[in-house]
């Protein structure tokens, strides 16, 4: 029994070691805050140690990181009940003053204001399109989603969006 646990353990240090950092890049760019990134860093890999067991294949662990990522950081915003905006941004003379590095952090902001109000699968599809960059393909084979259903969700997310004045042919950031 004792060889078991040192084997998983070895394996959730394999992991980290590998993914730390993409599951921490996600949840800084949620949740805005170096330092609660980090503990929700901790949080999904204490989520990881424990459903590690029931994941027989191990392939499916990149997406699954990035997917309870995703869910645990905007569990972590709806608790807050609030979405913060940075003054700074927001009072220095509009979009054509603002220097890029912060274009987009307003971007980023702006996005997961829009992204609150959807269903998980489409927060998520987003997330991979408009905050890392990823392709449609790319999105359906970490998801598992078929390649309509991806269009489907952006097309749907982006026309909402748009009528309430978010353009995404102005500004994307990957």
């Amino acid at each position: 029994m004792a060889g078991i646990n040192r084997e998983a353990e070895k394996e959730l240090r394999v992991l980290y070691e590998r993914y730390a950092s993409l599951v921490h890049a996600r949840c800084r760019s949620i949740l805005r805050s170096q330092d609660d990134a980090w503990d929700a860093t901790q949080d999904v890999f204490m989520k990881l140690n424990n459903a590690l067991p029931s994941i027989k294949n191990r392939a499916v662990i990149y997406s699954w990181l990035l997917s309870t990522s995703t869910n645990h950081c905007f569990s972590l915003l709806r608790r807050r009940k609030s979405v913060s905006f940075d003054e700074e941004i927001h009072s220095a003379g509009g979009a054509d003053h603002v220097p890029h590095q912060e274009k987009e952090v307003l971007f980023k902001e702006v996005l997961r204001h829009f992204l609150a109000p959807w269903d998980q699968k489409v927060r998520e599809v987003v997330m991979y399109a408009y905050f890392d960059g990823y392709k449609q393909e790319e999105i359906a084979e970490i998801t598992g989603l078929g390649a309509s259903t991806i269009r489907k969700y952006l097309t749907r997310f982006k026309r909402k969006s748009a009528a309430s004045g978010l353009k995404f042919e102005e500004v994307r950031y990957g």
